[in-house]
């Protein structure tokens, strides 16, 4: 009996000894883990997806609404151009000539920063006008001119500003606001044109030779800047240059 026994057990551990180690190369079993991992990437996937058409509480949805048209808004309800302010102080600006001895055009700018009135941008203006300054600024009530039309200012880079009238617009708040600003603004540009006998063309569209650009189309085509305005602001608003443009067609048409 302890002759089988001891064989009996001899035989065990020799199977234990020598038996393959299965379950380091089971193809079942790398399967399953590869499976396994795929179809967790999977749900990190489909989670991230998932997540990103969640409105977020810390994101800026104001892009999310849907605005109406401006220029039909504008249309529709018969919104004219306000009152035309000329400041009392244009005249002790430098009085710098124009390369062919008027302007080509009319550069659109948006002033970059919240929470300023109109009033502050222009007295902020005269007083770092050795820096920059623009012939215009306009809101939602007013048109307030701030360098005369006969010389050229320092607002879009030394390549340009010799060539282009140039406006800012003051941001709103509100849908109505801007759709009254942005009219203004538009307004005043098709206004300028008129009056040197220029009709509306857009550079933005154009690589940069137009009588209607962008300060951003001016950064792409003239150099010399680093803005990008109008194009985040506008389309905060739903709103871009190309329904700019339409907007000074349709007022310069109109007058």
């Amino acid at each position: 009996m302890l002759k089988i026994f001891l064989l009996f057990v001899s035989l065990i551990l020799t199977s234990v000894i020598f038996a393959p180690a299965t379950y380091a190369t089971n193809p079942l079993i790398n399967f399953n883990e590869s499976h396994s991992a795929v179809m967790t990437q999977t749900t990190k996937i489909n989670d991230t997806l998932l997540n990103a058409n969640q409105p977020s509480q810390n994101k800026d949805t104001s892009t999310l609404i849907n605005y109406p048209d401006v220029n039909q808004y504008i249309i529709q309800n018969n919104i004219n151009h306000s009152n035309v302010i000329k400041d009392s102080r244009m005249n002790t600006l430098p009085k710098l000539p124009y390369k062919y001895g008027t302007y080509k055009g009319v550069v659109i700018h948006e002033v970059g920063e919240d929470n300023r009135t109109l009033q502050q941008w222009v007295d902020r203006m005269y007083d770092t006008y050795n820096t920059a300054f623009v012939h215009a600024f306009v809101d939602n009530k007013e048109i307030h001119l701030t360098a005369p039309s006969e010389y050229y200012v320092w607002g879009a880079g030394k390549a340009t500003n010799p060539y282009f009238y140039q406006i800012e617009v003051v941001r709103a708040y509100t849908f109505d606001d801007f759709a009254r600003s942005v009219n203004n603004q538009a307004w005043l540009a098709a206004y300028m044109l008129k009056q040197n006998g220029l009709t509306p063309s857009f550079a933005d569209k154009n690589k940069g030779i137009g009588t209607i650009i962008s300060h951003n189309a001016v950064r792409q085509y003239w150099g010399g800047t680093t803005h990008v305005d109008t194009i985040a602001y506008y389309g905060k608003w739903g709103y871009d240059m190309q329904q700019f443009f339409e907007l000074v067609t349709y007022h310069y048409n109109h007058m």
